[in-house]
């Protein structure tokens, strides 16, 4: 199902132009999708660097 825009939290939606200085819409949207895609990239490359860490030290 493709959202529409009647779908989108239009408060959720101005507050992010607002703290993200967005133009419009669509930049924010994508601004949002982009942060929410790069913070939880960040979070599986530290487990992931945990894991490599901790299997290291267990292997000595």
């Amino acid at each position: 199902m493709t959202p529409t825009w009647d779908d989108i939290d239009t408060d959720a939606l101005r507050e992010t132009m607002r703290f993200s200085g967005a133009l419009s819409e669509v930049e924010a949207v994508n601004l949002a999708l982009r942060v929410y895609a790069a913070r939880h990239r960040s979070r599986a490359e530290a487990e992931r660097e945990r894991e490599r860490r901790s299997a290291q030290r267990h292997a000595c």
